[in-house]
């Protein structure tokens, strides 16, 4: 749950410094402003916490129960 939240809180992070840069600075780095959340994406792709089937078990559990 908490790797989730930093890995979501990352990604933000780059999406708002890579739309702080100007439109010279992206051309330079290769990026182009309506491709900078794919790229934010792409850069921390090996990072992407692993979905625990168990969270989802234990949802549909607590659901049924009520």
């Amino acid at each position: 749950m908490l790797s989730n939240w930093f890995y979501k809180f990352k990604i933000g992070r780059t999406i708002t410094a890579l739309h702080s840069l100007d439109d010279a600075t992206l051309k330079d780095i290769g990026i182009h402003r309506s491709n900078i959340k794919s790229h934010a994406y792409e850069i921390f792709e090996k990072e992407k916490p692993v979905d625990d089937p168990m969270s989802e078990l234990h949802d549909l559990y607590a659901k049924s129960t009520y």
